[in-house]
């Protein structure tokens, strides 16, 4: 035990007061006459020991209230296991979790009006002329100054529920990026939150030991809860005619098995498919909903399903686009391929163009999405490098070498993508020994793997010459060697054969591989922007609006009901838009940024309602943790930055004592 004010202590001395006037005590004595004081002299000796007792036992309380009342003055104080400020100025930094999470009940109605009591409680422990600052998830730029004990209760007041989640290991980093700027002696932060097990990532905390965390823990209310967890749309292409199916995965985060859950999906507000889902508790189902491209243009999606209490993650939205056709581009030496224009030409999905290589407009490489360059050879420096810019920024090239050895140029163009290039031709038929079914190209294609699946040969064939580690080996030879590779470049692919697709050099073309093979490539040319987005989500989206067709600077983003605009944060990124978020969003639907649509959801990582308690807070922060928040908190924090201070109960003792005194006086 310590003492505030030790020079207090020499007033002990004063207990010699009491001890003399009870020593020195005389009382003046009457005389009384008495026939027979034989019974006198024995009530005499039976009054003069209590009056002893007594008199010993004012004594002791005198002496006990003039101890209890110096050390009153003296201030004992037992220090706390946790003893903090030092002399000097104090800012204080507190976190209120506003997550969806913190709308579950609690005494106070939701834990976030819990939340703002505590805040207010953390306040009332420190001075008024202290530095505060209060932080929520949505991080806003009036959340990074400081403010006093006033403005701190007014800003608690307005806090709401946001639909952006944080990991607290981000938030205790912007607490203590904050203090940097700050010159006070006492940097202290308190995170109030229920702790969802999903947000808690301590072991990413990177500790400042100049501030001084406290973790505030609230009472978790547990609740069963289903939700619709993703949304996946497994098509190569959207076109008029063409099907989808949507693959939605529903998670059971309760502890209860849930038949018969009805799935529904709209499409332009229109219902289009249902499924229902059986999911045992804490498992995750996968629903198919197919539908029909009956229109072009953007097409604005829902997937719902019903689920109480807890509601906002029952819907999600999505947005596909319909273009018209695929253009498909071949450019040839001076004869086009005839497999090539059979497979194309009829196809209402794909606009076909032909060109001789004299002929090819360099400046209209943009109106395409797929180009096959068939049997080239003498291809110039300015071609290789508009068409490697063309793919680097999107578009698949298809290469068919040419069988009379004319390669120099197109290796030079291979080189300049980093794709495999063109080697040795080899006159000898080989046979191909292995598909890769994971590709991409062959996605819904085969219903199973078989042995007895006729494989393709090549009469002759090129020696594909290159080991990048991104090519994709999509058909081997016998010997190891590539019929057909793929390599990514930029934001686009080149598919390189290692023969000319005609009947005289290979038997692919009159095999039904061949169909998906090449057609998949050009559904696949063009870019399937994301289904959706998360509000809050720290990546910039990439619009597919051109830079020339939006002036980035002057469009709104707008509500599909109109009921919500706001001018957003597009920048532009060489030829591509990007959209910032900036906490503009608060509700998840689809928005429109002049003609594109773009679908937002809320964060799933609000719908696993686990979380950790007192114990596993304490050992996974490391941090100090309040006993038991859901009393005031107050005085909690005084004993743990000052000590427990033990005046007040030195005054209650000093006067018990002298209450006892009175009592003991009075009785006769």
């Amino acid at each position: 035990m310590l003492f505030s004010s030790p020079a207090f202590l020499w007033a002990l001395l004063a207990v010699v007061i009491p001890v003399v006037v009870h020593l020195f005590h005389f009382r003046r004595y009457k005389k009384v006459y008495f026939s027979n004081v034989v019974r006198l002299a024995e009530l005499q000796s039976e009054s003069r020991r209590r009056s002893t007792l007594r008199e010993l036992l004012v004594m002791a309380m005198r002496i006990l209230a003039i101890v209890f009342l110096v050390l009153a003055f003296a201030r004992p104080v037992i220090p706390g296991h946790n003893s903090r400020l030092q002399s000097g100025s104090t800012a204080v930094s507190i976190y209120i979790d506003n997550s969806f999470s913190m709308e579950n009940a609690s005494s106070d109605g939701s834990q976030l009006e819990t939340a703002k009591q505590k805040v207010r409680e953390i306040a009332a422990a420190y001075g008024p002329g202290d530095s505060y600052q209060l932080l929520t998830n949505d991080m806003v730029g009036g959340e990074f100054r400081w403010l006093s004990r006033e403005e701190l209760l007014d800003a608690v007041d307005a806090v709401k529920i946001s639909p952006v989640s944080r990991r607290l290991s981000e938030v205790m980093q912007r607490q203590s990026s904050f203090y940097r700027n700050s010159g006070a002696a006492n940097r202290l932060a308190y995170v109030i939150s229920d702790f969802q097990t999903s947000m808690c990532d301590f072991t990413a905390v990177e500790v400042d030991s100049t501030v001084q965390y406290t973790m505030v823990p609230l009472s978790q209310v547990a609740a069963d809860n289903l939700y619709v967890d993703t949304v996946k749309l497994d098509a190569p292409a959207y076109f008029v005619g063409g099907h989808v199916t949507a693959e939605v995965v529903v998670h059971n985060s309760g502890t209860r098995e849930v038949e018969k859950v009805p799935v529904k999906l709209y499409i332009d507000g229109r219902e289009r498919a249902m499924a229902t889902l059986d999911l045992p508790a804490g498992a995750s189902g996968t629903a198919q909903l197919k539908f029909s491209i009956d229109g072009s243009g953007w097409l604005d999606g829902r997937v719902e399903i019903v689920d109480y209490p807890v509601v906002f993650d029952d819907e999600y939205y999505f947005t596909l686009h319909v273009d018209e056709r695929v253009s498909v581009l071949e450019v040839d030496q001076s004869q086009p391929n005839a497999a090539l224009r059979k497979l194309f030409a009829a196809d209402s999905a794909v606009s076909f163009r032909n060109v001789t290589l004299p002929r090819l407009d360099l400046s209209s490489l943009s109106d395409y999405n797929f180009i096959i360059l068939n049997e080239l050879s003498g291809i110039g420096t300015g071609v290789a490098q508009e068409l490697a810019t063309w793919v680097n920024e999107g578009g698949s090239l298809m290469v068919l070498p040419d069988a009379n050895g004319r390669t120099e140029g197109l290796n030079e163009l291979l080189s300049a993508m980093q794709s495999p290039r063109v080697g040795t031709w080899m006159a000898k038929q080989v046979k191909a020994s292995r598909i890769d079914y994971d590709s991409r190209l062959y996605r819904n294609v085969f219903s199973g793997q078989s042995d007895e699946m006729e494989m393709p040969s090549a009469m002759g064939r090129y020696q594909i010459d290159g080991s990048q580690s991104v090519r994709q080996s999509i058909i081997t030879f016998v010997d190891g060697g590539d019929m057909l590779s793929a390599t990514p470049f930029g934001e686009g692919y080149i598919y390189l054969f290692a023969m000319p697709l005609n009947e005289q050099w290979t038997d692919l073309v009159n095999q039904a591989l061949f169909v998906p093979t090449v057609y998949n490539m050009a559904l696949f040319s063009r870019p399937i922007p994301p289904a959706a987005y998360t509000i809050g989500g720290s990546a910039p989206v990439v619009l597919q609006t051109s830079v020339d067709a939006m002036d980035e600077q002057h469009v709104p983003l707008l509500s599909d009901n109109a009921d919500f605009s706001v001018m957003p944060d597009v920048r532009r990124v060489g030829n591509r838009l990007m959209l910032l978020q900036h906490g503009e969003l608060q509700h998840a639907g689809i928005y429109l940024l002049g003609e594109e649509h773009l679908a937002f959801n809320y964060n799933r990582i609000e719908s696993q309602l686990d979380f950790l308690g007192r114990d596993d807070v304490a050992q996974q922060s490391g941090c100090t943790v309040l006993a038991n928040a859901d009393k005031p908190i107050d005085e909690e924090i005084r004993a743990m930055n000052d000590g427990r201070q033990l005046w007040r109960w030195c005054v209650l003792l000093a006067l018990l004592a002298l209450a006892a005194e009175v009592i003991i006086l009075r009785k006769r």
